[in-house]
């Protein structure tokens, strides 16, 4: 850590987190962070998911537009509009 850099003990405000790592480096304040245990809800989880898939896939914009909009229709998982259109492609 950069021996001049304060961390604030505390925030009043989330304009004032927001506008304190505008201005700062993570880096500069590594060795004072704390790791932390995250729990995502299924529903998240989920989005996060298939979002990781799009971009593995290299879908565009509109090409993931007309995924979700079929898997809307059909009232299921985007990932089902997937696996299926690649099962049919293999």
């Amino acid at each position: 850590m950069n021996s001049n850099l304060s961390f604030p003990e505390e925030f009043k405000s989330f304009d004032e987190v927001q506008q304190f790592w505008n201005n700062h480096s993570t880096a500069d304040y590594w060795d004072e962070m704390e790791d932390v245990d995250l729990e995502l809800s299924p529903a998240l989880r989920s989005k996060l998911e298939i979002k990781k898939l799009y971009r593995l896939l290299g879908f565009s914009l509109e090409q993931i537009s007309g995924i979700e909009a079929k898997a809307r229709s059909e009232k299921v998982d985007s990932k089902e509009i997937i696996w299926k259109w690649v099962l049919e492609h293999v």
